[in-house]
């Protein structure tokens, strides 16, 4: 959708960046000037950020970040799976791997939904016998998906939140020091399965969310397996609310911050300029509307906006999984903006 012409007039936001960079420069230079720096310390800062929120109010993780921040991170995901890539030029792919996801908002049932997977591994550049190893894999969950849906659909509910992390590392070379993120959520997420959290969150009242209209127990419910064990059920929804905060902003923070070309920060009026670039102005009016009126609907019934943000979004996870099978089948890096 480029070439769009960039404005260079600054943002007050960004004049006030600006000095505060100034002001703190001697400390913040090695990080400004150092990309694979910047980011690794970003993404222990996020993790850690998502961590404590875990600890001290989860249920309002649960309940607000879908609302607050899920059609951001779906423009997210489009953005650099899809237009940064190029893959919506590649017309009969990018119509036929949509036909199924489109499928998913109407309902339908997983199996379909992995449907998106077969033109993404058939119209890759690639050996026949790469193809066939896609093709097999695609059998294999269609399978699953098929005969127990129900325990896809929560498998696929939790791990999804790990796609994003995969998807982060893929994108740039790593260095070692890299590891750290994917290790302290790890560490993370163990802490939570341990049972490590409870003693806390009860101390500090966590438990509770006045004014959700939910309560964790009825995430326990639906978010966990049957048959599970109350325990092991609680702890579970917990590292799914941990997870799902770094799902965010690895999408939001992390991944643009690895994927453009300029090293250096972005203004954000450079930021905005791209965004107009990549999606053109009345598509990127619609996705700023949809999240005003998704949080506006969440100050009236924050439950009932949560479970309609959750029918829109329930394609993306199938989109990064056809767009991760068309990658590894091609052997290919996703391209940097």
């Amino acid at each position: 959708m480029r070439p769009v012409a960039l404005s260079s007039s600054p943002w007050l936001i960004d004049s006030a960046r600006a000095q505060l960079y100034r002001a703190l420069r001697p400390w913040l230079a090695p990080l400004y000037a150092d990309r694979s720096r910047r980011v690794l310390w970003m993404g222990l800062f996020s993790v850690s950020v998502s961590f404590v929120l875990t600890l001290v109010a989860p249920l309002w993780l649960l309940a607000l970040g879908p609302v607050l921040l899920g059609v951001p991170h779906l423009v997210a995901d489009a953005r650099y799976l899809v237009v940064l890539p190029k893959l919506h030029e590649r017309g009969a792919l990018a119509v036929l791997a949509a036909l199924p996801l489109v499928a998913t908002g109407f309902g339908a049932p997983a199996f379909i939904s992995l449907l998106s997977l077969v033109p993404a591994v058939l119209m890759a550049r690639a050996s026949p016998g790469r193809k066939a190893v896609g093709l097999t894999a695609w059998a294999a969950l269609t399978a699953v998906a098929f005969a127990w849906e129900t325990q896809f659909l929560l498998a696929f509910l939790h791990l999804h939140n790990l796609i994003a992390l995969g998807w982060w590392w893929a994108l740039r070379p790593r260095t070692k020091q890299a590891a750290w993120v994917p290790a302290v959520v790890l560490a993370g997420t163990a802490f939570l399965l341990a049972g490590g959290a409870e003693p806390i969150i009860s101390a500090l009242g966590g438990w509770q969310a006045p004014g959700s209209g939910t309560s964790f127990a009825e995430f326990v419910e639906t978010a966990s397996p049957p048959g599970l064990g109350a325990s092991l059920a609680l702890r579970l929804v917990l590292s799914f609310a941990f997870l799902q905060s770094v799902h965010y902003a690895l999408w939001l923070r992390l991944v643009p911050e690895d994927a453009r070309v300029r090293p250096a920060p972005r203004p954000f009026r450079a930021t905005w300029d791209a965004l107009v670039a990549d999606f053109g102005l009345p598509l990127l009016a619609v996705f700023v509307g949809l999240t005003l009126f998704i949080a506006l609907w969440g100050l009236v019934d924050l439950a009932s906006a949560r479970w309609g943000y959750l029918r829109l979004a329930a394609f993306h996870g199938y989109l990064e999984l056809a767009v991760a099978a068309l990658f590894l089948v091609e052997r290919k890096r996703p391209s940097a903006c």
